[in-house]
């Protein structure tokens, strides 16, 4: 397939959504299981059901769940060779799904949310994944939510070439 100049678009977000699935921490959280019982199978249903590259939930959902979304966005077009690149990544959880049982996660302190914010950020803030330098953390906040959910935002930012030779 041919290059763009905003294939990071696409890119970017399917890198994050793939390091959040390969994290125990993580999908131990959304799949509601012990950290050293995860599968292979709870990654796979992490990345169908939990974690998308798009902010959605369905006001029809009958499951209690959290959501991870991973979008990237370009606010700015510093020159022609630079441009600076947004990522979001937004953390819902059903207010009923908050609650840690400390049975599956003895010794974790907090609910949900904040948690798999947490251990996102340690997989993504200063990570090289992409870019030209580390993702850097700017923010976190709590944002309007759906009904029934709790939601949290990290914002990271990285620069990025702008215009780059592209294949022919």
């Amino acid at each position: 397939m041919a290059k763009t100049y905003l294939d990071e678009l696409v890119e970017y977000p399917a890198k994050v959504i793939q390091k959040i699935a390969s994290d125990k921490n993580c999908v131990g959280l959304l799949v509601n299981k012990a950290f050293a019982t995860i599968t292979e199978d709870d990654s796979d249903k992490v990345l169908d059901d939990f974690v998308f590259d798009f902010q959605y939930v369905d006001k029809t959902t009958q499951e209690t769940a959290a959501y991870i979304w991973a979008e990237l966005e370009i606010p700015d077009i510093l020159t022609r060779q630079i441009k600076n690149t947004k990522l979001y990544v937004t953390v819902a959880c059903h207010k009923q799904f908050m609650k840690l049982d400390h049975k599956v996660f003895p010794g974790v302190m907090g609910n949900r949310r904040d948690n798999l914010v947490r251990y996102i950020d340690k997989l993504l803030n200063f990570s090289d994944i992409f870019g030209i330098g580390p993702l850097a953390l700017c923010s976190v906040q709590t944002i309007a939510s759906p009904n029934e959910f709790t939601v949290k935002e990290l914002e990271y930012t990285v620069p990025d070439f702008n215009m780059r030779e592209l294949d022919k």
